[in-house]
């Protein structure tokens, strides 16, 4: 079976957006670390996210599921609504050969945590205004470090879930 990843980026006070974008400039290696882990897999998101005017639409390379009560007519692209968590185990029904990973909104990323088995997470190393963010602490609980990589303007940190939700 796929395994269920939440993969996103946040400010050390757990800042994740400004304005319905991203706070931060344009982060080459963190795009490439984003490409790299769901290149040709399943990418879920909250509308909010998917209407971020600096993302790609639909994202290259990989099924976008898009939680939202509207229809969006594109390849690739599918519409769901709905409890996310029972959205998501439908998904890894029916793609059980194909990894998904939560990009955001807040309230996904906080209301799938249970279902996570892996958090691909980059850590910011500058501060920017934020008017969107998730608390860290909290959400790191029952998270151990299985990695850790920094470059010159972010840490990659990838977590594993040491208390998964199960069936």
């Amino acid at each position: 079976m796929s395994s269920i990843n939440a993969i996103f980026a946040v400010t050390n006070q757990g800042g994740i957006g400004f304005n319905g974008s991203l706070p931060w400039p344009h982060n080459s290696e963190d795009l490439k670390w984003f490409k790299e882990h769901t290149d040709g897999q399943i990418v879920v998101m909250g509308r909010r996210t998917w209407d971020d005017p600096k993302m790609p639409k639909p994202l290259p390379g990989r099924l976008n599921f898009v939680f939202t009560n509207h229809f969006i007519n594109m390849p690739t692209v599918y519409c769901v609504s709905g409890d996310y968590r029972k959205q998501i185990l439908k998904i890894q029904a029916e793609f059980p050969k194909r990894d998904i990973f939560i990009l955001g909104g807040k309230e996904l990323i906080e209301q799938t945590k249970p279902l996570v088995d892996n958090l691909y997470l980059t850590h910011m190393k500058n501060t920017y205004k934020i008017d969107t963010s998730i608390d860290l602490r909290t959400y790191l609980r029952g998270f151990r470090i299985m990695s850790s990589t920094p470059t010159d303007n972010c840490t990659f940190v990838v977590y594993k879930n040491e208390s998964p939700f199960t069936i």
